[in-house]
């Protein structure tokens, strides 16, 4: 069946068609959203006069679900509402569904009234896990913005300056592990035993010891064991 359209008193006509966007470059007329490339769309077709051809016509986009149906498609066949026939089985159910919703009806309120209403409990609970969310969310934000000043001010918190002086002591024990191994391993003889240490010996050591950066106190230590090592001989 040939689509008339609703023909109005003044000769204008007007129809309607549905198709998948062929580009998109479109723009619903209800939200003001472009219609995206494939998606499912439809037109109010508006014709002055007959003469006019329907390629020539204004056409009125939206989107399937923002477009409400007309007082006219729910008074004739379906087949007027050109485009229709040449729809997948899924849109030709979803067309025929919101056609007879009546006019005034559209897709999106459709969807909206299947939405599950929720209960006072299950909507007490989303506040609590939104509660949770955005305690959590604060907390990473004002972690951020004390790391975030520490750095700017050079400030640290308690738990940075004892990690900052635990390493600092690491490091002090680490430096003193290697001195006394310089020292041990350079007062022992390499191939003979009863090889007896010279004086040459014990102040290579002192001046190894003295190249490792120490507190003083430590340097001190090791130079008066070294003297008195160097005693015995």
């Amino acid at each position: 069946m040939a689509d008339q359209g609703n023909t109005k008193l003044d000769g204008s006509i007007t129809s309607y068609c549905i198709e998948h966007a062929a580009t998109q470059k479109s723009k619903c007329a209800a939200c003001e959203r472009v219609i995206p490339h494939k998606s499912l769309r439809v037109a109010e077709v508006y014709r002055r006069t007959k003469k006019v051809k329907k390629d020539k016509a204004r056409h009125t986009w939206f989107h399937f679900k923002c477009w409400k149906v007309p007082d006219y498609l729910t008074r004739v066949p379906i087949e007027q509402f050109r485009g229709y026939l040449a729809l997948n089985d899924k849109d030709k159910s979803r067309v025929q569904r919101v056609i007879k919703s009546g006019a005034g009806s559209s897709w999106g309120q459709l969807m909206e009234k299947q939405k599950p209403v929720k209960t006072e409990e299950e909507l007490e609970a989303d506040k609590e896990v939104q509660a949770k969310k955005d305690q959590k969310k604060k907390e990473d934000d004002e972690s951020m913005d004390m790391d975030m000043t520490e750095v700017l001010t050079g400030t640290q918190t308690k738990s940075s300056k004892k990690k900052a002086k635990k390493e600092i002591e690491d490091k002090k024990a680490e430096k003193a592990g290697k001195a006394e191994k310089v020292t041990t391993e350079a007062l022992k003889p390499k191939t003979d035993k009863k090889a007896k240490v010279t004086k040459k010996a014990v102040k290579e050591v002192v001046a190894k010891v003295k190249e490792i950066k120490l507190p003083k106190e430590d340097l001190l230590e090791l130079e008066n064991f070294a003297k008195e090592f160097s005693a015995f001989k």
